[in-house]
């Protein structure tokens, strides 16, 4: 198969499925009424539409880790250079986030005014995460700058 229908029909797939599972969540679960009181939040949680929607959310994620090896795959047919540097591009992105995660941070839930108090491993994942983030933004900021500069010198 030609590689640009196999990344079309891939991204048609990847929409399409995306599009099912947002309109499955939102028409399928719907939370307890959390201001009615404790019990019915509590008759939520022991009951059936807790259940299934655990259940749901075991079967979506799985769907996807599923879907993800299959566009790798397909992907890496299609077009294996670009893979490999994507596969690339998430190793490096992990190994950035576990540098901030290990270097740790000196916020707590007291120092950020949290409204509600999580445990400092939460405050520490979630800034390794975000630190992670802004790495990868200003990598990406700096290939859209540089590059076109680079090109033109390699002529």
């Amino acid at each position: 198969m030609d590689p640009k229908k196999t990344s079309l029909v891939l991204n048609i797939v990847k929409f399409v499925l995306s599009g099912i599972g947002v309109l499955a969540c939102i028409l399928v679960i719907n939370g307890p009424n959390t201001n009615a009181g404790i019990q019915v939040v509590e008759e939520f949680r022991d009951g059936f539409e807790m259940s299934f929607a655990m259940m749901f959310t075991i079967l979506v994620i799985a769907a996807c880790v599923a879907l993800i090896l299959v566009f790798f795959v397909m992907h890496f047919i299609s077009q294996p250079k670009k893979t490999a540097l994507s596969i690339m591009g998430i190793l490096v992105s992990l190994a950035v986030y576990i540098i901030f995660y290990i270097a740790g941070t000196s916020d707590t839930s007291k120092s950020l005014l949290l409204k509600n108090e999580v445990s400092d491993g939460v405050v520490v994942a979630t800034t390794a995460g975000l630190y992670t983030t802004f790495v990868a933004l200003a990598a990406a900021v700096l290939v859209i700058i540089l590059l076109p500069i680079y090109n033109r010198f390699k002529k």
